[in-house]
């Protein structure tokens, strides 16, 4: 073998070594505690490793953004946090290691945008109808002690940052009590006062309970945990972020994901976006954290179709019985993500000597006296429909 022959063999060598070597860790077989990866099915994470008999884990879950430490919720029950802790594995020496406990009575980790900062809720003064913001400092050895970052007079539920700054939270803001059901998904900026605090408004939120979601770094959608039972079972949907700072109709994430009654929550995207993890279960007995592929099923979302939302509620009418009457629905009272030029309109329980026109959208006529509750409904061209109602009173 000649000199120039050797040369090239250890060129093509080094080649082949340096291609084959995973870039980063999440390229690797080791990603993800080494689970193996799931389809667009839904299976348990990590079952046997995150929690012994009698406890288990779940709630919302977070990665680093190297994808070398996973931090998680660990208990006994669902509603008391006396033995509540948050836990963790980290990837060192070749191997997943732990877990370990972090810190105990925190919940919800949610990593700064740069990884630096670990931000909780919860904590071991927590106040009914308040969430304590708290935030821990990376250093060169883990972690500082959690210490108050943001406490208001309202809730900050499964608060989560931002690139831009905006936080976004489930809060009853300045808008209601502390009761769970005037929750809305809401956003605020940390550097201003508490009239920041915004809700996110319809179609996001809607009537009930409006607390568990992720957003993405930048901003770009929204999973949200929707269609809540007095009995917490629930279904994951998503929203998409528009360019005038709305939000589309969410869409269900797909009966594979909201397959039967269950309660759905802490939903999480892995910081490579390929992954969607959230806790699933009835109660602490049969809860686990799930996770499923996502990226694809999120391309897909995108080009499915929006069905329509009442976007203004329809306002009650008065008229005199015998004279006659005229109502057009506002423009304004349905919006169709898709494009509200595709909508077609239907009137149901008209009153006698009342009718409908669907190009003009109005109802007109002279109806007898009475109270009717009038049905207007909006159709999309996929069939997908939905119902705003209103009360005439004929006197």
């Amino acid at each position: 073998m000649n000199k120039l022959t050797f040369i090239l063999l250890i060129i093509i060598s080094a080649f082949y070594a340096c291609k084959q070597e995973p870039a980063t860790l999440w390229d690797s077989p080791d990603a993800y505690l080494g689970q193996t990866l799931p389809s667009d099915t839904p299976k348990v994470f990590a079952p046997g490793i995150l929690a012994e008999e009698g406890a288990w884990a779940g709630d919302r879950v977070a990665f680093s953004n190297d994808g070398k430490e996973f931090y998680y919720s660990h208990n006994t029950t669902w509603f008391d946090s006396k033995n509540h802790k948050l836990k963790y594995l980290k990837y060192a020496n070749g191997k997943w290691n732990g877990p370990y406990v972090l810190t105990k009575k925190y919940y919800a980790p949610a990593f700064s945008p740069d990884g630096k900062t670990m931000y909780f809720i919860g904590g071991p003064n927590k106040i009914p109808g308040k969430d304590f913001v708290w935030q821990a400092h990376r250093t060169g050895t883990g972690w500082t002690a959690p210490t108050e970052y943001m406490h208001k007079s309202y809730r900050l539920y499964d608060f989560m940052p931002t690139i831009s700054g905006n936080i976004y939270a489930g809060s009853n803001g300045n808008w209601g009590t502390r009761d769970w059901q005037n929750c809305k998904f809401s956003r605020t900026d940390a550097s201003k006062g508490d009239t920041a605090i915004k809700s996110l408004g319809v179609p996001l939120n809607s009537p009930g309970f409006n607390g568990d979601f992720f957003v993405a770094k930048d901003e770009s959608y929204m999973i949200i945990s929707t269609k809540e039972h007095p009995d917490f079972e629930c279904e994951l949907y998503i929203s998409y972020h528009k360019p005038d700072d709305t939000w589309t109709n969410p869409k269900s994430l797909g009966p594979l994901i909201n397959n039967g009654l269950a309660h759905r929550w802490g939903e999480y995207v892995s910081p490579d976006g390929k992954y969607l993890f959230y806790t699933h279960g009835h109660s602490e007995k049969d809860c686990f954290i799930f996770w499923v592929r996502f990226d694809t099923l999120f391309e897909k979302l995108k080009h499915t179709n929006f069905e329509p939302y009442v976007k203004n509620p329809l306002k009650d009418q008065v008229a005199k019985a015998g004279s006659a009457f005229s109502f057009q629905i506002p423009g304004d009272a349905f919006f169709d993500d898709d494009g509200n030029n595709t909508l077609t309109f239907s009137a149901g329980q008209l009153p006698a000597g009342l009718k409908f026109d669907a190009a003009a959208k109005t109802i007109t006529g002279q109806p007898l006296a009475g109270n009717y509750e009038i049905n207007i409904t909006a159709t999309d061209a996929a069939k997908a429909s939905i119902t705003n109602k209103f009360l005439l009173k004929v006197m």
